[in-house]
């Protein structure tokens, strides 16, 4: 990962100590990028984007803050995976780096703000537009990487994370209709933070910054056409295709790549393919919790390396481990995670570090495939319904009670969830349900 940071004044007046400012963020960042450190300044000094690398592609020319040679620049966090098919559309030539964050600029030069529907990858960006004085900014679709910002006296910040916004608010407050949204549904809804005053760019977002006005807008959303013309065997196929050549995208750097590896089914999937295109040299990491057998899942992962024939590096957690690091952890989450799985993430990263600066993972795949219990539980509640009604095949169920009965097994232990959920409401409208199923407040 990289580290942005930046400010405009909307007035396009000069920053009092801009320099300065920028570097704070830096150092506010620096975890984010060990590799090096830049800031770009503005001749007028009313604008300016601070960087901290991560090298993983074009280790020799990509450091960054980049600029045309005209006036624009950009910093960059993240990875465009077909940046090697994009810079031959774009025109190779004119290049001066083999990064992919050139790539983004240049794209931006030929596309405009629609260039980020060429991209694949993870990304948020700040670039700024000299012909047109305008600051633009983006985050990919899925919000796989970070972008916050404020607005204090005039002046517009941003930064990946919010502790680099903290020394420019005029107090660290809470934000109440975050933490309610917290409280509710173990995160924030519509931008809203729990610092008061701080915003987060959703994904699948723009802002710009033109004339003095913020804007932001969607460029993308998740929409679902349900295809009843093809066989399991067909999706089954498909899917494999899909993860095959996402996973090989995903291999795309100038350093070793390695992955996470839980023993679970999503991350034994992402390596197994990535060790049969990377081979014997590929390196996975997991955690052990060795103190109780009844939480310690790494026999998996190292069978899955065993029989893909790759090392496994592991590490022991203890409790003493969370004492130790639970602080760190929490300075750098920023705000309240929900799940434990931050805390042995951190950990397992530590290890991951010493040997590789790319780690793949898994996660994701339970929320893409209806991985949770909860979820099943739900689907299973509204085929129910459909057969009562005789809705069953109207074709608004891609899940049916047929495929679901045999796996029910799966909520052995989670009784108790079944008694909860359908204590009350049930076969309610759907919208109803789905909040009951994600709510956490007290009944």
């Amino acid at each position: 990962m990289c580290g942005i940071a930046g400010a405009i004044d909307l007035s396009a007046r000069p920053i009092a100590g801009l320099g300065r400012r920028l570097e704070v963020m830096n150092e506010l960042q620096a975890h984010r990028g060990p590799d090096g450190h830049a800031i770009w300044k503005h001749d007028r000094e009313h604008v300016g984007f601070a960087h901290r690398r991560l090298s993983i592609i074009d280790l020799a020319t990509g450091d960054q803050p980049i600029g045309d040679g005209a006036g624009s620049w950009i910093s960059y966090n993240g990875e465009i995976y077909n940046y090697i098919e994009l810079r031959a559309e774009l025109g190779g030539s004119e290049f001066r780096t083999t990064s992919d964050t050139e790539v983004a600029l240049r794209a931006y030069q030929r596309w405009g703000t629609d260039c980020v529907n060429h991209f694949r990858g993870m990304f948020a960006f700040s670039l700024w537009d000299e012909k047109t004085q305008t600051l633009f900014c983006a985050r990919d679709r899925f919000g796989i990487k970070p972008f916050y910002y404020t607005e204090v006296d005039g002046v517009f910040y941003f930064a990946s994370e919010i502790k680099a916004l903290i020394p420019f608010l005029p107090a660290v407050e809470t934000d109440v209709e975050g933490l309610k949204d917290y409280l509710c549904f173990q995160f924030c809804l519509g931008g809203k933070t729990m610092f008061k005053g701080v915003k987060e760019l959703q994904p699948g977002h723009l802002l710009t910054v033109h004339g003095g006005r913020v804007a932001v807008s969607r460029y993308w959303e998740v929409y679902y056409q349900a295809d009843f013309g093809h066989s399991a065997g067909y999706f089954e196929s498909a899917i494999q295709d899909l993860m095959a050549e996402s996973v090989g995208l995903h291999l795309r750097a100038d350093v070793p790549v390695g992955a996470y590896l839980s023993g679970g089914l999503d991350s034994s999937i992402v390596a197994s393919l990535a060790v049969e295109k990377e081979g014997p040299s590929f390196l996975a990491f997991t955690g052990r919790f060795g103190d109780d057998p009844a939480y310690d899942e790494s026999g998996y992962a190292r069978e899955m390396a065993k029989w893909k024939g790759f090392q496994l590096l592991d590490i022991d957690i203890t409790a003493d481990d969370f004492v130790s690091s639970i602080e760190k952890v929490i300075y750098h989450l920023d705000h309240p995670v929900a799940g434990p799985g931050s805390f042995p993430q951190y950990l397992v990263s530590a290890l991951a570090a010493k040997h590789r600066k790319v780690v793949l993972g898994g996660q994701g795949g339970d929320e893409i495939f209806g991985g949770y219990a909860r979820y099943l539980i739900a689907y299973f509640e509204q085929c129910i319904k459909g057969a009562i009604d005789g809705s069953m095949r109207s074709g608004k169920f891609v899940v049916t009670y047929e495929s679901i009965i045999p796996n029910l097994v799966a909520l052995r232990n989670y009784k108790p969830l079944l008694q909860e959920f359908w204590r009350d409401g049930l076969f309610d409208d759907i919208d109803k349900r789905y909040f009951r199923l994600i709510n956490r407040s007290p009944s």
